[in-house]
């Protein structure tokens, strides 16, 4: 379990002024410091955005430098022969790079996701929690991936009206909205209806109403929830895999 990385044992702590714990959280703190260095993260302590992005931002570094992401890629460049870039099929890892892209939400997008939704139900996450469940979501399949030569991708990463089809896209994205539905914002609600829609626009299959309603309100009850308390723990949300093994 992600708490039992760290064992306190408050007999052996000989700085009880520096090193504090309670039950949640162990915190740092220097006598001539005016902030204290928590282990957890809150709904406090990230209330500033901009201790808010750096927190998503750090995240998604350490992910992308991970061992497990890059086996990931491997996996599904390899083993299911996805190596070749979904815009310009005639491109394959032979003639250049293939690089990954994750569609309908970003990578950034799926930390925020995760991140606001175990603050909103188990009320604290740190990072090494935050880039094992994005680790885990990826190797599950529930995060949508695609690959791009390195030209289509910087094109589609700086396009913010870029369309890449559901056939085209590795993934069963709609199921990680599914499971951290706690941690959906108007932002990323509004990314996932343009994809809806722009779906519709280029098949003949329609999107109903209801789903994308369904996405906005809970968008709007993460936003504007009357005096919103801390939720039952992840396991009692019939969450799948997504446990308090993971706490």
């Amino acid at each position: 379990m992600a708490n039992d990385i760290i064992q306190y044992r408050p007999e052996y702590n000989q700085y009880p002024d520096i090193i504090i714990t309670d039950e949640h959280n162990p915190t740092l703190r220097a006598p001539k410091s005016v902030l204290d260095l928590t282990m957890n993260q809150t709904r406090d302590s990230l209330s500033d955005p901009e201790t808010f992005r750096n927190f998503i931002k750090s995240a998604e570094r350490q992910f992308r430098a991970s061992r497990e992401y890059k086996a990931y890629k491997s996996f599904l460049m390899d083993s299911l022969s996805i190596d070749r870039c979904q815009i310009l099929g005639n491109i394959s890892a032979e003639d250049a790079d293939i690089e990954l892209h994750h569609n309908v939400l970003g990578l950034y997008d799926i930390a925020t996701l995760i991140t606001l939704h175990y603050i909103n139900t188990v009320g604290y996450i740190n990072s090494m929690q935050l880039i094992q469940l994005i680790i885990m979501e990826h190797y599950n399949n529930r995060v949508g991936v695609t690959f791009l030569s390195k030209t289509a991708h910087q094109i589609y990463t700086n396009d913010p009206n870029g369309y890449i089809p559901p056939e085209q896209t590795f993934g069963k994205w709609w199921e990680l909205l599914a499971n951290y539905k706690y941690g959906i914002t108007f932002d990323i609600a509004y990314k996932v209806i343009n994809y809806l829609k722009k779906y519709q626009n280029n098949t003949n299959v329609s999107i109903t109403l209801d789903q994308q309603e369904e996405i906005l309100s809970w968008a709007q009850y993460n936003t504007y929830g009357d005096n919103m308390q801390y939720l039952p723990p992840i396991y009692e949300l019939n969450q799948g895999e997504i446990n308090d093994d993971y706490y």
